[in-house]
């Protein structure tokens, strides 16, 4: 009976969900991020600023970076052609989108002293953006489309903003795409030569620690009750945090297994970091009883105080160091850092603002009900 009702309400458009409009912008943020990283160093070189259109293509390209290509740019035409609601010009426009994308880009990295503007990238990027708007095109035909937004009104919460929170959430993901950064993370012991500082504490190792497993929990915390806010209460909060722990678990192997030399395979869990997630768990225990709009203003909270535990961290991440974790080349390896360091730079901010506006908006919400 709750399936024909979801089918129905749906049906009759009470409901549309603008989770494809926040994730087509999140990703070409993403997709400028991963490109043009560190945003430093322009300068002109005197070629034709059109030139690398008409170049060669390169001999020394690989598979791996081709096929890397084409993936990048999948959601981009999935994205696009789900926007457009799969009419029978959404992929030619898809595709058009993200030629444009692509070449923008590249004209913008031949600026760029670490970057090289590539016409074979820009084609790899819009068969990418081809295979994606296909492969969106078909699901919408299949009803897949329906089904999620089935699972969309059953699982979360209805509205525009908690639409805004769950690509939002969905991008906290990326913070963990990092195996050299500790799963659930805030801060990094940095590998090679020691770092003098001033322990407030007699005992500085234990003053790392402290700041370590307390930036875990704090970063536990407000994540799992980020999620919270965003199910409905029927459904058993522990299954959010749990797909929360698994999911970070499952990015931090996969990660490791590609990157990471296989004596390094570990990098990213230690003994700080249990202890935190253990205490963040306990913690989680009495707060997943808190009405949402409590939620969201403790999980702002959390997340205000994980920042200030990464702001009073005293020590810094050593690059050459860190290298000789990974069996990945400089180039992808900048990729990596500079999307990560720039989502988990930014991310904590975004979501504090996002979850006070959500407190404020439930409130709003409940005295509207009560009058």
């Amino acid at each position: 009976m709750r399936w024909r009702f979801s089918i129905s309400y749906l049906a009759r458009g009470e409901q549309t969900s603008l989770v494809s409009r926040y994730f087509l912008v999140a990703y070409h943020l993403v997709v400028l991020v991963v490109s043009l990283y560190p945003f430093s160093g322009w300068r002109f070189t005197g070629e034709p600023v059109l030139a690398f259109l008409a170049y060669p293509l390169p001999f020394y390209q690989t598979l791996a970076d081709n096929a890397l290509n084409v993936l990048a740019y999948m959601p981009i035409g999935y994205a696009w052609v789900m926007l457009l609601r799969a009419r029978w010009y959404s992929l030619a426009l898809a595709v058009v989108a993200g030629a444009m994308l692509s070449g923008s880009i590249e004209f913008a990295q031949q600026f760029l002293p670490s970057r090289i503007a590539s016409n074979l990238d820009m084609l790899t990027n819009t068969a990418g953006t081809f295979l994606g708007g296909l492969a969106a095109y078909w699901m919408h035909r299949a009803q897949w489309v329906r089904h999620w937004q089935i699972l969309r009104q059953q699982w979360f919460v209805a509205g525009g903003l908690a639409d805004l929170g769950i690509v939002l959430f969905a991008l906290w993901f990326l913070t963990q795409l990092d195996p050299s950064v500790p799963i659930l993370g805030i801060v990094v012991q940095p590998a090679g030569l020691p770092q003098p500082f001033v322990s407030p504490l007699h005992d500085p190792e234990i003053f790392l620690r402290l700041l370590e497993a307390g930036g875990v929990t704090l970063n536990l915390v407000g994540v799992s009750l980020f999620g919270l806010v965003l199910v409905r209460p029927r459904r058993h909060p522990w299954a959010t945090v749990l797909g929360l722990l698994l999911g970070s678990l499952t990015i931090k192997v996969a990660a490791a297994g590609l990157m990471l030399k296989p004596g390094e395979f570990m990098a990213w869990l230690n003994l700080n970091v249990v202890t935190g997630a253990l205490l963040g768990l306990l913690i989680l225990v009495p707060l997943t009883r808190l009405r949402r709009n409590w939620r969201a203003l403790v999980a702002a909270l959390s997340l205000a105080a994980a920042q200030m535990v990464a702001a009073i961290w005293p020590l810094t991440e050593v690059l050459s160091a860190t290298l000789k974790l990974f069996r990945w080349n400089y180039g992808h390896l900048l990729h990596l850092s500079g999307l990560t360091q720039m989502v988990s730079e930014w991310w904590p901010y975004a979501a504090v603002c996002f979850l006070l506006s959500f407190a404020v908006s439930e409130w709003r919400r409940k005295e509207v009900i009560l009058d």
